[in-house]
């Protein structure tokens, strides 16, 4: 039993530190490249309860931030938290209102910051809307595939999650610095 347990510790060791050389080979090879031509994933329609807005704005968002752009961010936070005011739960068919309410009173509070920092801070408060549009597309579902990438090198290695419309990783947390920096950790919906 203990020799089974050392062997997993070991396994579990060695697929971390895979993770983490690889992502400082992406941070040398990254920072060679240049952001622009970042491919915007963005769907231009809607669904019916508008879930696909707000992941739509999110996409820009994200977008903006894989490309260090500030000023874009800051707009494309203010285009999310306008969304999100005006978002009528009424077109949800979920049985705990309260809860949706709550999560996208947090993404509110969350864009409304992104429109209002500095790219670092953008950043940060990112994570926390990451974290709502994860636990909101639990709840009402998406319209397109959507997949949730990590990046184990954010916040002091302590890593840091964002949704992506595709597989390939463009890591918002470091932008050009670390430009494929993550990995998929499982598909939403």
């Amino acid at each position: 039993m203990k020799v089974a347990k050392f062997k997993i510790g070991v396994l579990a060791l060695a697929v971390f530190s895979l993770g983490m050389m690889s992502c400082k080979d992406a941070k040398k090879e990254s920072a060679k490249e240049e952001v622009s031509g970042v491919s915007q994933e963005i769907s231009t329609g809607q669904d019916s309860n508008g879930v696909e807005i707000i992941i739509d704005n999110y996409m820009e968002l994200k977008d903006a931030l894989v490309g260090d752009n500030q000023e874009l961010a800051a707009k494309a936070g203010d285009k999310l938290a306008s969304t999100l005011s005006n978002f009528d739960i009424k077109t949800l068919e979920v049985s705990n209102d309260s809860e949706v309410k709550s999560i996208l009173a947090a993404a509110k509070e969350s864009a409304d910051q992104i429109g209002k920092s500095k790219i670092t801070q953008q950043r940060e408060h990112f994570e926390g809307l990451s974290d709502n549009l994860v636990s909101l597309v639990a709840i009402t579902g998406a319209p397109m595939p959507l997949y949730q990438q990590f990046c184990p090198m954010y916040k002091d290695d302590k890593g840091g999650m964002w949704v992506s419309t595709v597989k390939a990783v463009k890591n918002p947390y470091f932008g050009s610095q670390m430009l494929n920096c993550g990995f998929v950790q499982k598909e939403l919906n």
